[in-house]
């Protein structure tokens, strides 16, 4: 059985057509599918957690039809069932998680290459806990956690108002470009210790930190151009203090990976990451935003299977 996760809103409704498209295939009622869809923020992960638990001993893969934040419910609503495969048909504004496994066919094509050869592929994910979460709470998440100025744009990105006009006037795509140039007015450097793998590392501030698993993010801007999801280590990149017109060239040199050339960025890498201020830090992951004191990262001790093409 292929448990099939729609977000019906992914993409503009990209996703729910895609859905129509790839349920009148043939392959849908042969490989016994059946589909669920989600009916909000945070639905998907119940959504998984609920189906999986009632059928695991029979569900093949979960087939997630969407972006980069359901596959990020998905993936923590099954958190406790890592050798039950995730399959992505990206369908989002961002996809920067397909863009890091590498996905190659899109749409039904892709759908029929999972059910008839699907290749598996084994990948520590991170995990993260911001303070006052017990340990129980640990959560995964696959492209990228990060503090500072990020936080501040993700933020800006998903107020309801602004994701509501991304969607009429079908610009979804450019959402954290945009939501950048409303942020940058109020970037400032946020003081912070950072440890990386039990070490302290010598920087008290930046207007920035990002740890990420692979190089993608944002909609496909590359933060770390080095950064491999099989790397048993995160990629962290640092931006220190900046000027905020030096700041906005940054981020337009960040598409073609030439900003870790400006002498404000670091690049470190470590698999064990604690991050603590006395201010609350604004932090987003997988494009989801928050605000914390301190937070603990690291990779998970277990892989999490995905079919990839």
């Amino acid at each position: 059985m292929y448990i099939v996760i729609v977000n019906p809103e992914a993409g503009n409704g990209k996703a729910q057509v895609l859905f129509r498209k790839i349920q009148k295939d043939p392959l849908y009622n042969k490989a016994n599918c059946r589909s669920f869809f989600t009916e909000g923020e945070g639905h998907a992960e119940k959504l998984a957690r609920q189906v999986v638990e009632i059928h695991k001993e029979t569900i093949t893969a979960v087939v997630v039809i969407g972006g980069d934040g359901t596959l990020h419910e998905v993936v923590n609503g099954i958190i406790n069932y890592p050798r039950i495969p995730i399959s992505l048909i990206p369908a989002g504004s961002g996809n920067d998680f397909a863009r890091g496994i590498r996905l190659k066919e899109r749409g039904i094509k892709l759908f029929q290459k999972y059910i008839k050869r699907p290749e598996q592929f084994s990948v520590r994910l991170g995990r993260y806990l911001p303070r006052q979460q017990s340990k129980n709470r640990q959560r995964a998440f696959l492209n990228s956690i990060g503090f500072g100025l990020d936080g501040l744009v993700v933020e800006t990105a998903n107020n309801q108002k602004n994701r509501y006009w991304a969607r009429k006037l079908r610009i979804s795509k450019l959402t954290y470009s945009l939501a950048l140039f409303r942020t940058i007015r109020r970037a400032r450097p946020f003081q912070f210790e950072l440890i990386l793998d039990g070490k302290l590392y010598p920087v008290q501030e930046a207007m920035m930190v990002t740890i990420t698993n692979h190089p993608y993010y944002g909609g496909g801007m590359k933060i770390a151009p080095k950064a491999n999801i099989k790397n048993p280590a995160f990629y962290i990149m640092l931006v220190e203090p900046i000027k905020k017109k030096k700041l906005l060239a940054l981020f337009f040199s960040v598409f073609l990976g030439q900003h870790i050339r400006m002498k404000e960025v670091r690049q470190v890498k470590a698999s064990r990451v604690s991050i603590r201020s006395f201010e609350r830090i604004p932090y987003q992951v997988d494009g989801q935003s928050g605000k914390c004191y301190d937070c603990k990262i690291e990779k998970a001790g277990i892989s999490t299977t995905f079919y990839v093409d």
